[in-house]
């Protein structure tokens, strides 16, 4: 067929070359790859959610979470957790929810390693570490919150931070899959809320609500202005 319209096939593969269109090529392939992947990834969950469910304490979930993250030391990626000061808010509950225990940990341990990361990396350097962890129950609702005292997040990158692939970190550190699976984890797995407010220079707040245990109410109820 190109023979048939003239065209060089030689010259088309010096044009490619030159112009580095299969490397742009390349990159759209892996991409699409990725994309296939992590809808794979997802649907997994929503099918092993129902199926591994139990009544869990939130608050055990996210010491389980604090406790593997205490131990995460990377050198490489500049920041140690255990020279973070962490800072619980309880109220008087219950925090007890329906869900599949591991996937909600994941979530917990992604905010907590995304908090140190942030402010490891922070200039000026932050001089007290802090993360502020709030659980309370009302409502049939419990409500989780991972806040630091990090160098925030301007406007566009906030609108961004749970689109797949999306990470301000550098090449090697981040894959910006973290928190875009953490919200299909809460939104669609689990009817839940996931949301986030952060300024530049005033740290980052994620908020996670979940139905309580025994509780029957849809996420666009919960949610109206993710709906």
């Amino acid at each position: 067929m190109a023979r048939g319209i003239g065209l060089d096939m030689n010259l088309l593969d010096q044009y490619m070359r030159a112009r580095g269109l299969y490397g742009f090529i390349d990159n759209i392939q892996q991409a699409a790859l990725r994309a296939a992947d992590i809808i794979r990834h997802m649907l997994d969950f929503s099918r092993r959610s129902e199926s591994r469910r139990r009544v869990c304490d939130l608050r055990d979930i996210i010491e389980r979470s604090l406790f593997l993250a205490e131990s995460d030391y990377d050198l490489k990626k500049n920041y140690d957790f255990r020279k973070i000061l962490i800072v619980w808010e309880i109220d008087d509950g219950p925090h007890l929810v329906n869900c599949t225990e591991t996937e909600i940990e994941q979530v917990f341990l992604n905010l907590l390693r995304n908090s140190a990361q942030a402010m490891a990396s922070a200039s000026p350097e932050i001089p007290d570490p802090r993360i502020l962890i709030r659980l309370s129950g009302r409502d049939a609702r419990v409500t989780a919150q991972v806040e630091d005292n990090g160098p925030g997040m301007p406007p566009d990158v906030q609108r961004r931070a749970f689109e797949p692939f999306f990470t301000t970190k550098p090449p090697g550190v981040g894959t910006g899959l973290g928190l875009s699976v953490s919200y299909f984890i809460i939104t669609r797995s689990h009817d839940g809320c996931m949301s986030l407010e952060s300024a530049p220079g005033r740290g980052a707040k994620f908020t996670i609500d979940l139905p309580a245990a025994g509780q029957v109410q849809t996420r666009e109820d919960a949610c109206p202005h993710e709906s």
